[in-house]
């Protein structure tokens, strides 16, 4: 018996599914809600529905994600000790967590409304969809940004029954932070990549061009976030937020462009989420204690 097969399936699945990443949209849809519930305000209900549609939509989506990818993670030697490549993890067992997930996000959608169930029935293949995408196009990485944009809009429009400016421009906002960090995040793979025939934007553009592109998109995000900021009329807490986003996502240019590679710059981006997501709610309940 392996050391890894003492470990509790729950454990092994969390890891396989990187539950920790929820970090990267869970925060933006909380921010979104926070926001929409001003002028909408949310109930246990709705809120305990939300919650389940980011998260399970997120666990939907990287455990497709595993699976599709199981031979080509046992090939690369920064994969292979990922938990379906090495085998403590049962491929039946991780499409058991990936159909129950799918399930749970588009019956929490349905539950929320008839509009958040349709919308969650084209996001769901979209989410899923990403994961084949490195087969044929280097748009992979903008195809995870507009994925995970979706989940403040989504939130926004299951709070608020309808679209507005703010979640469209934080929307935007998110698909320039993840598709900024996506590319530089695919360095790590760049080689293996190119000898596996896989279509990442350093394999087609090298790491120059990869750089500087997500230096753009990281100097992209923090200017939709304050033009979201702008539309939606918010206060100090939001904008400090706005900087404090923009400061962690000055450290993860740095931390790139010293050379760290795969983990080592998804550190710095994780707290670009929590930093924004915290100052929000921090301004949204500012406003809503003080007329």
């Amino acid at each position: 018996m392996t050391p890894s097969a003492t470990v509790p399936l729950p454990i092994r699945l969390g890891r396989l599914v990187r539950f920790s990443h929820t970090v990267f949209s869970v925060p933006f849809a909380v921010a979104a809600a926070a926001v929409a519930s001003l002028e909408h305000p949310i109930g246990w209900r709705l809120g305990a529905l939300v919650l389940v549609c980011v998260v399970a939509a997120r666990t939907a989506a990287m455990g497709y994600n595993r699976i599709a990818d199981r031979e080509i993670d046992a090939k690369n030697p920064r994969t292979r000790g990922r938990e379906l490549a090495a085998g403590t993890v049962h491929p039946g067992a991780a499409w058991a967590l990936t159909a129950g997930a799918g399930i749970a996000f588009l019956a929490a959608a349905f539950a929320i409304s008839t509009m958040t169930g349709i919308l969650a029935l084209v996001a769901l293949p979209l989410a899923l969809g990403y994961s084949l995408a490195k087969r044929f196009t280097w748009l992979c990485h903008f195809w995870l940004g507009v994925v995970l944009a979706l989940a403040p809009v989504g939130a926004w429009v299951a709070v608020a029954g309808g679209f507005a400016p703010f979640p469209v421009l934080l929307g935007a906002g998110v698909l320039c932070w993840i598709a900024g960090f996506d590319v530089v995040y695919a360095l790590a793979d760049l080689e293996f990549d190119r000898r596996e025939g896989l279509h990442s934007f350093p394999a087609r553009f090298g790491p120059r061009v990869t750089l500087g592109t997500s230096l753009a998109l990281h100097l992209l995000a923090p200017a939709f976030f304050l033009a979201a900021g702008i539309a939606a009329g918010r206060g100090a807490a939001y904008f400090a937020g706005v900087g404090l986003a923009a400061a962690a996502l000055l450290a993860g240019q740095v931390a790139t462009f010293r050379g760290s590679k795969g983990d080592a710059v998804f550190v710095a981006n994780g707290w670009v989420s929590l930093l924004f997501g915290a100052a929000v709610v921090v301004d949204v309940l500012w406003k809503g204690a003080v007329p």
